[in-house]
């Protein structure tokens, strides 16, 4: 019988692994260093310590960063893009818009294809999906000819009008598969059956460029997995909050760009769930970046079309904003002023107190050096750190900068959480949010030691530090379903809407979901249905995704109509209640129910004052203070802390200024209240 359920996150510095244990009902966790060089041998080093036979695993869940390194670093494939005859210039030209009008240095992404290993293919559909010239075979053959005489990894195609009428992307990938059946095909329709060309285009080459890498880590990984005993399927995180089985992954890897981070904001919405929260900011602070999301209403916030690196992207994903802050981020001097990040450390060789070479200030070193983290006890204990190599590192700045080695340090962690409270800026206040209506989810190793001091600059007065922080992602993807995202276009006026039609497009999404989720083993009767629709006022290029709350009908169509101008006012501070209304795509997201286990609540309240496990000299605005030290294996359900104070699990380490008030609720989970000085 298989009693185990697994979660593994890969990150930029370490990788998490959680383990739910039925036998037993307890979590583990393991930390360990990410192997650069081979992905998947670190989320191995992290199982095997936890797992003896992996025949008793009975589900497994992977975050992997496979497609979104070869993406960012620029490693892709060998790529070439098929267009319909006179549209080879399309992706080059891209819109026209500037996304940063006061930017003098802002230049448009270089395009991942050169027009070199663009083709056009003799076919035209028209916008109404009436085929107008047919697919030319012969000139088909001839593009396909040159293909393989040129070594091409992966092909994209994206003909005209395809979201549509898909049939001529049909037939050009059986004829490739059926003269070049190793190479990888990503089709535009299979990618998105929305309008805008470009964008649609966008994305599916991004598909096509990561494609052969995804395929290829996780073709070896199952192999691996297999030879081991693991013979279970494997599941995917996918960026829009859902899983996705290994070989669905590998037909649409566009959907693993942002695998790990997401896992954080699906765990943190359970954790609203438990706690009665409903609106979250989740920050993620890991060794190499700081990643935000949202939760607003009970629900995480999601995105139909985002950019990665400048390039627009038509995929369902959580709205996340990510920077290159983290405990790895490396100090500098740039015209005698301070910056941290966004380089990284990494892994190899880590800041200079992993003692593994690393000569570079980071933020990690800093925190050594004000005492918040402890050299001996690092990671439960695993680790050592080296806190000479630290105070060297930063000494070199000091001097530079004429301060004191613990201003300095100082000086990097509020650098840091400078960047870090922006970022939650640019989700919040840049689009009409205020950070102080919402509760703050800190998690990741780093996220716990800097959530109170970022959340200080915002004036945020509720933190929720999760019983497993340090692994709070991989838990996170613990607790999510299968799910699978379609759009169809559909432009028309919404009182004039043929509600014939428009029923027939949903229950043909429907139909196509439901053969996808039973590919993935998902019984009928666990699948789920969730109707939207992209609406704008006419005359509007842009528009507000609302769900249709009940069933398709002349009154839920007024529904849609009144919450698509509530939704409008909300986003953007105005709306016109006499405007007409178009509904331009509709969308349908489908879920395939799977069994997560619910976290004990405990119901013995302790009433006894914890006791600390020791007492630190630790730096608070450049003073020294015996501070003391707790930690979680101690702390009960009822128990609360004052500020200053440090709180120590095996993966994270959590600092409690002055004023902030620690009460530890009934999963483990620590309340954190900011007091008024005056309290």
């Amino acid at each position: 019988m298989t009693r185990y359920r697994l979660a593994a996150d890969i990150g930029g510095t370490f990788t998490d692994v959680v383990l739910f244990d039925n036998n037993t009902g307890v979590y583990r966790t393991e930390k360990v260093p990410t192997t650069q060089q081979n992905l998947s041998e670190g989320v191995l080093n992290g199982i095997t310590r936890m797992v003896g036979d992996f025949k008793e695993v009975d589900f497994f869940v992977h975050g992997t960063t496979a497609g979104l390194n070869a993406f960012l670093e620029r490693k892709g494939a060998k790529m070439a893009l098929l267009v319909t005859k006179g549209f080879r210039d399309l992706y080059e030209i891209g819109r026209a818009n500037r996304s940063e009008i006061y930017n003098i240095q802002y230049r448009q992404p270089t395009p991942l294809i050169k027009r070199r290993h663009i083709f056009e293919v003799d076919e035209r559909v028209l916008v109404d999906g009436d085929v107008e010239n047919p697919l030319n075979i012969d000139d088909l053959n001839e593009v396909i000819n040159e293909i393989s005489n040129n070594g091409y990894d992966s092909v994209s195609v994206c003909l005209l009008h395809s979201y549509k009428n898909p049939d001529h992307e049909k037939q050009v990938k059986k004829v490739i598969q059926e003269k070049l059946p190793s190479i990888s095909v990503s089709l535009s329709h299979e990618m998105v059956r929305e309008w805008r060309e470009y964008e649609r285009t966008s994305t599916t080459i991004i598909n096509g460029y990561i494609a052969p890498i995804v395929e290829k880590y996780l073709a070896e990984f199952e192999e691996e997995i297999d030879h081991r005993g693991l013979n279970k399927d494997l599941y995917i995180m996918q960026s829009n909050g859902g899983v996705m089985t290994s070989e669905i992954a590998k037909v649409k890897p566009i959907q693993t760009l942002l695998s790990g981070p997401v896992g954080g904001t699906m765990g943190s919405l359970k954790l609203g769930q438990s706690i009665k929260k409903e609106n979250l900011i989740c920050i993620d602070m890991g060794g190499t970046s700081f990643d935000v999301s949202m939760v607003i209403n009970g629900e995480p916030d999601i995105t139909s079309e985002s950019n990665i690196e400048k390039f627009p992207i038509l995929s369902a994903m959580v709205n996340m904003h990510t920077i290159g802050a983290g405990g790895g981020s490396i100090a500098w001097i740039e015209g005698g002023g301070l910056r941290v990040g966004p380089q990284s450390a990494g892994a190899t060789p880590g800041p200079a107190c992993y003692g593994n070479g690393g000569t570079d200030a980071t933020v990690t070193d800093a925190n050594l050096i004000l005492g918040r983290i402890d050299a001996e006890g690092f990671l439960g204990g695993k680790m050592k750190l080296d806190w000479q190599a630290a105070y060297k590192a930063i000494e070199k700045l000091a001097h530079q900068l004429g301060l004191r080695v613990i201003e300095t340090a100082e000086g990097i962690c509020e650098i840091a959480n400078s960047k870090m409270a922006d970022a939650i800026r640019t989700l919040t206040i840049s689009k009409g949010i205020d950070p102080r209506d919402f509760s703050l989810v800190a998690f990741g190793g780093a996220g716990p030691m800097h959530s109170m001091l970022i959340a200080e600059n915002l004036g945020i007065k509720r933190i929720i530090i999760p019983t497993l922080a340090g692994t709070f992602s991989a838990w996170g993807m613990l607790q999510t379903d299968i799910r699978h995202d379609d759009v169809r276009t559909f432009v028309s006026l919404l009182e004039n809407t043929d509600q014939t039609k428009m029923h027939e497009i949903y229950q043909n999404m429907e139909q196509e979901a439901e053969e996808i989720l039973k590919q993935q083993k998902i019984k009928k009767e666990d699948i789920e249905f969730n109707k939207l629709a992209d609406l704008r006022y006419v005359g509007q290029e842009y528009t507000v995704t609302v769900p249709l709350q009940s069933s398709l009908n002349t009154h839920s169509l007024i529904d849609l109509k009144d919450q698509f101008h509530n939704t409008h006012l909300r986003m953007y501070g105005h709306n016109n209640p006499e405007g007409d209304v178009e509904v331009v795509n509709l969308r349908i997201v489908s879920f395939g129910i799977l069994k997560t286990q619910e976290k004990v609540f405990s119901e013995t309240k302790s009433v006894e004052n914890p006791e600390p496990i020791r007492r630190k000299n630790i730096v608070w605005n450049n003073i020294e203070i015996e501070t003391p030290v707790f930690s979680t294996k101690v702390l009960a359900y009822g128990q609360t802390i004052n500020g200053p104070t440090i709180i120590e699990s095996n993966t994270s380490t959590i600092v409690v200024p002055e004023n902030y008030h620690v009460h530890v609720e009934t999963m483990g989970n620590l309340e954190v209240i900011r007091r008024n000085k005056n309290d």
